[in-house]
């Protein structure tokens, strides 16, 4: 058997992507956070001027979808891990019947004991 040091295992992916979890938590927390700030509007309101509170619209209008693309992100890279990780596990299953079907005699012993 060949061994190159390469091969992929889903245990070490399933801690990679439980990783990843943890680590979004707090892009998640921002997200909220943001939301929570962009409804106090009224806060930022001085003497009936809404400068301030225009600006802060203008502002959170230009920023709004970047929290959400970045969680996109994050969540089409997990996915295409997980795709990625199964796609290759089952090539080696079938790889490995297929070698295994072609090359009877090195089991027939193994298999009758």
């Amino acid at each position: 058997m060949v061994d190159d040091g390469w091969s992929v295992s889903p245990e070490q992916v399933s801690v990679v992507l439980q990783g990843v979890d943890v680590a979004g938590e707090p892009l998640g927390s921002d997200v909220k956070t943001a939301q929570t700030l962009s409804e106090r509007r009224a806060d930022l309101m001085a003497s009936g001027r809404a400068e301030i509170a225009n600006a802060w619209d203008e502002f959170l209008e230009t920023r709004s979808l970047v929290p959400g693309m970045l969680i996109d992100a994050v969540t089409s890279a997990a996915a295409s891990v997980i795709e990625g990780t199964l796609a290759i596990v089952a090539g080696d299953e079938a790889m490995a019947r297929e070698w295994r079907g072609s090359h009877p005699e090195l089991f027939e012993s193994a298999d009758s004991k």
